[in-house]
């Protein structure tokens, strides 16, 4: 759409038609394969206020059935990455990132979330590392793991496994506190709950 120098600018909209007879129609942006460098690459960027107490523009990806977001496929180099941050705040503070299921409705479960890595043939499979930045002037941020109450059966539980070995000794598994270089290190605390 064309500049405003007073008021929004214009909208965009790209969107199939309505079918009454039958699904409406699909809507597609690719880009063209290569045959020598890097694919090409699709950008979607939402606005970028110039106010100061202005939010930045979202951007939503939404889907009736499912949405898939993958990297692009290479057969001669590595695979395309996908990174998924959130807005930068020189001001104050960085926007935040949720990944989670909706709510289930009157029967069925909500849906589940898992984080892998994928196999491989040759080599070690990749990594999955969770953890929260470092800070200079205040402490790191928490990490907290658990699991929801219910009102039947028992509780869910939590496992952490290290990773098996058929031909060498199996993973380690370390549970290590806080350094405090200044003061005492951070305390461990195993216990059950009151019954």
């Amino acid at each position: 759409s064309g500049t405003s120098s007073v008021g929004n600018s214009g909208m965009v909209l790209i969107g199939s038609g309505v079918a009454t007879g039958g699904r409406g129609g699909s809507i597609e942006i690719a880009v063209g394969s290569g045959t020598s460098g890097s694919g090409g690459y699709i950008r979607i960027q939402s606005g970028l206020p110039t106010a100061d107490s202005a939010l930045g523009g979202a951007v939503l990806v939404e889907g009736g059935s499912y949405v898939s977001v993958s990297g692009g496929k290479s057969a001669l180099s590595t695979g395309g990455a996908i990174t998924l941050a959130s807005g930068e705040g020189t001001g104050t503070s960085s926007g935040s990132i949720k990944v989670r299921t909706s709510n289930a409705g009157t029967t069925g479960v909500s849906g589940m979330l898992v984080f892998s890595s994928g196999t491989s043939s040759v080599g070690n499979s990749g990594m999955v590392l969770i953890g929260s930045g470092a800070a200079t002037v205040g402490r790191g941020g928490s990490i907290a793991v658990t699991v929801g109450s219910g009102t039947s059966g028992s509780g869910g539980y939590v496992r952490v496994q290290s990773g098996r070995s058929t031909i060498h000794t199996g993973g380690a598994l370390t549970i290590e506190s806080g350094e405090g270089t200044g003061t005492s290190s951070g305390s461990i605390k195993v216990r059950t709950s009151n019954a």
